[in-house]
This record gives structure tokens, sequence and C-alpha cells, in this order.
């Protein structure tokens, strides 16, 4: 099974040298089993029950006390490694197995192809796509701090990532993270997303999302103050910049015309803001 996507290719930093060197093995390991599961629900060649059932044979690695050593074929057996490293690393740091778990059950979301009828929806969907991450690099580090911070800023950049790729996830997987009441409201459909140029009506609906994932991303600027890490504030603030960044060239260019993508200098833009942060600490 191609992979279709590594950690140099993401938006965002993944296991960076922010990250103490002890720590950058387990979030590498935790990478690994988001991308294999994640690759499993995006696969266009694996039927949806196949999809269901390999992710609930790694969902049962976190269930069992007796790690599973043997699958039916290779593809499943690197599923099953996949879990049986990252169990190992959560085990070791003594963290909660939710943490690996939840992400499944947003990629069987993704397996179902369920559409979000509301932005409740949304971000439900992102309660267990995107905010495990955080979450898990909170705890990593062993952080004792509300969350919600880091649920705001894991959300927006997950949202961000949907508004980007909506025209490929909608033609390639038939797979819709719109809220389907603003379209019905703003006068728009699926269908447009396949269309050259981007609609009025979709035009308004990304917008109104961009509005919403703007306040989240207001919300996660306590995330780096709270913080005691000096690396992983520094990362915390980049992951702002760098989603208010693509907030902002998704809002002023066309994304059905032409994948709108971060630009060097929004990496430089966020840099500097991770540097000011480390320093303040």
């Amino acid at each position: 099974m191609a992979q279709t996507k590594t950690r140099q290719t993401e938006n965002f930093p993944v296991g960076s040298l922010l990250i103490p060197k002890d720590l950058r093995t387990d979030v590498h390991a935790y990478y690994r089993f988001a991308r294999r599961a994640d690759d499993i629900a995006d696969s266009p060649t694996i039927e949806a029950a196949e999809k269901m059932a390999r992710l609930t044979a790694m969902e049962q690695v976190f269930r069992s006390k007796a790690n599973p050593v043997t699958a039916p074929s290779p593809d499943q057996q690197e599923d099953l490694n996949s879990a049986n490293h990252l169990k190992d690393h959560i085990e070791n740091r003594g963290l909660d197995c939710n943490l690996a778990t939840d992400l499944l059950e947003a990629f069987k979301h993704d397996a179902l192809n369920k559409p979000c009828r509301t932005w409740g929806d949304l971000l439900n969907y992102c309660r267990f796509s995107a905010c495990p991450v955080g979450r898990f690099l909170i705890a990593l580090h062993g952080e004792e701090i509300d969350t919600a911070s880091s649920d705001a800023l894991c959300s927006a950049l997950q949202i961000t990532n949907h508004i980007q790729d909506a025209k490929q996830d909608w033609t390639s997987l038939r797979r819709l993270y719109l809220p389907n009441d603003w379209m019905t409201t703003d006068g728009t459909s699926a269908n447009d997303l396949e269309k050259p140029s981007i609609t009025a009506g979709l035009r308004t609906t990304l917008d109104r999302m961009l509005d919403h994932t703007d306040i989240l991303l207001e919300r996660a600027l306590e995330l780096p103050i709270a913080l005691r890490h000096r690396g992983l504030a520094a990362e915390a603030a980049i992951c702002i910049k760098l989603a208010r960044q693509l907030s902002y060239r998704l809002r002023h260019n066309d994304p059905i015309a032409a994948k709108v993508s971060l630009t060097k200098g929004d990496w430089m833009l966020a840099g500097g803001a991770g540097v000011k942060r480390f320093l303040r600490l």
C-alpha cells in the first residue's frame, strides 16, 4: 500500500528539532501509526468493509494485553506492526492508549465517507482526527494544562487542510467535510467542487468556515503561553502562525482553480514567531 504523505510533505511541523531528541522517536512512531491508518481510510482501491476490518484490527492491538504477531497479508502485518510499535512507546511513557484509538474513530468515519451535516459535526470529527495529536504531545512532554487551547489549534489546522483539499477529497474519494447545512443555505453543493473555479455560493461557505476557524485560532493563542517547555511552546506558536497564513491564502485565492499552499515566506514568518516565543520563556 503506497504512502500518500510523509512528515516532510505535511503543512505543519512533525517531530521537529524543537522536540527533545529523546521524545522524537515517540512522535515519529505516533506519526507512522496515524499515517498508516489514514492511508487505509483514504485508499481508493480498498473496499469500505476491508478498511473497517483493518482499522478495527489496529484498534484491538491497544485493547488487548497480548500483541498479535501475525496477519493474513503483508499489508495487514504492516498495520499491526505500526500499532504494536506505537503501543510499546505509549506503554513505556505511561500514556493513555485513547490517544491512539481516538484517531482510529476518525479514520473509521473516513472509511465510511460519513458527511458532516453541521459545523458541530465537523468539530466533533476534529475531536477524534486532530485533537488527540495535540494531547499526545502535551502528555509526552509532561505538561499539565487545560487542553482547550490545544484542541482549538488542532481543529483549526485540520479544517484549513480540509478546505485546502476539498476539491481533491470530493473528486477522488467522494468525501465531503464542508457542513451540509451551510452549503444548502449558501446555494451550493458538492457538484461545485468539480467546476474549474469557485462559485459564489461555495466561496460564501468556505469563508464562513474560515471565519469560525479564525475564532479557533484566537482561542489557540493561549497555548504557547500556557506551555512550560520552550520547544513545544515555540512549535505551537509556529503552527498558529502557519494556520493564520494558510487561512489568509485560502480566503484570498481560489482553492478550486488550484491548490492553495503555504509559501517559503509563510514558513519564515512562522519561524520568526517560534523564535520570539522560545526566547520569551
